[in-house]
């Protein structure tokens, strides 16, 4: 795997961060979380939080799969869209952990741990070290 996009609650921001270096290091593209400051959805304008909304539809399209970092089973109300979305769009769809939502569990591949997404994306290397 080349690419993927993390989505997941901005509470799990900093978790997700680490996911992305990680990633990284095994020399995988994040399309998001993005390097550099971020901006609370709640100062946003209506305007800004659509354009937000937008780019990142545009991240889960360039990006080959999509991990939802629903730690706790937990997806924030802007997360709840992503998943029907990278279905939509014939993504590879893994969470964390079930959706405790009967309309939106059957679109996911699968549940996987980090160790197990860190061993699809780079098998050889997970192998290794």
């Amino acid at each position: 795997m080349k690419s993927v996009c993390i989505c997941g609650s901005f509470r799990f921001y900093e978790e997700m961060v680490q996911l992305r270096n990680a990633l990284q290091a095994r020399g995988v593209f994040c399309e998001w979380p993005l390097p550099g400051p971020r901006r609370a959805p709640q100062s946003m304008t209506t305007d800004e939080a659509r354009d937000a909304i937008m780019q990142h539809l545009k991240r889960i399209d360039q990006a080959e799969a999509i991990f939802v970092f629903n730690k706790g089973s937990y997806l924030g109300s802007s997360v709840v869209m992503e998943p029907g979305y990278a279905y939509a769009q014939r993504k590879p769809l893994y969470v964390l952990a079930p959706i405790h939502d009967p309309f939106l569990m059957p679109l996911v591949s699968t549940v996987m741990s980090i160790e197990e997404l860190m061993q699809l994306v780079h098998p050889c290397q997970a192998q290794e070290g």
